[in-house]
């Protein structure tokens, strides 16, 4: 029996999102962040559920957002229905990096496992700026490197497959909404 070749492509969408979407996104990171970590964090997420209980009607709006970039990425790869697992608005500055990694998996002792997050099937990544140095999608082992843009949505397998880094931001803030797609109803968020 011939086995199925996976997957190996990436989604790359143009003006997925709005200036007006990014430059509101972005806001709502400066004006709430502050509430996803207390003391000593240097670039913290602004989780769905912290913007919730601040902002509903923003929280609303952003969880809209990734219903459009759920869409996408399920027609794009051919998957059958997804649900939005988690969300949150992303800061980097300068200094600040990623280094490889898959989003659902990890290395142990040679092998792929199953990491903390095995019900991410799918990774969305929205960008909202480019006014920052650095900080390019690099899929090293695909040879793929991706300037952020805004409005700009990349979508891929959340698998070791995908294995993905963000070098280090040289100056500027790099702000983003990484969202992460399941198959597994559920474990779907709650909103």
């Amino acid at each position: 029996m011939a086995r199925k070749k996976p997957i190996s492509r990436i989604l790359v969408s143009e003006n997925t999102l709005s200036l007006q979407e990014c430059t509101v996104l972005i806001a709502l990171y400066d004006r709430y962040s502050e509430l996803t970590c207390s003391g000593g964090c240097k670039s913290r997420p602004l989780h769905y559920y912290t913007l919730r209980d601040v902002d509903s009607e923003s929280a609303s709006w952003a969880y809209g957002v990734t219903l459009r970039c759920k869409e996408k990425i399920k027609v794009y790869l051919s998957t059958r229905e997804l649900f939005v697992e988690s969300l949150f608005v992303a800061c980097l500055l300068s200094g600040d990096s990623h280094i490889a990694h898959a989003d659902n998996e990890r290395r142990e002792q040679g092998r792929w496992v199953p990491n903390h997050t095995p019900q991410r099937d799918y990774t969305g990544l929205a960008y909202l700026n480019d006014d920052f140095t650095g900080g390019e999608l690099v899929f090293p082992d695909l040879d793929v490197v991706i300037a952020p843009m805004p409005g700009l949505l990349v979508g891929f397998p959340s698998n070791h497959k995908f294995v993905h880094a963000v070098p280090n931001i040289l100056s500027g803030k790099r702000y983003s909404l990484p969202v992460w797609f399941t198959v597994n109803s559920t474990k779907a968020m709650q909103v």
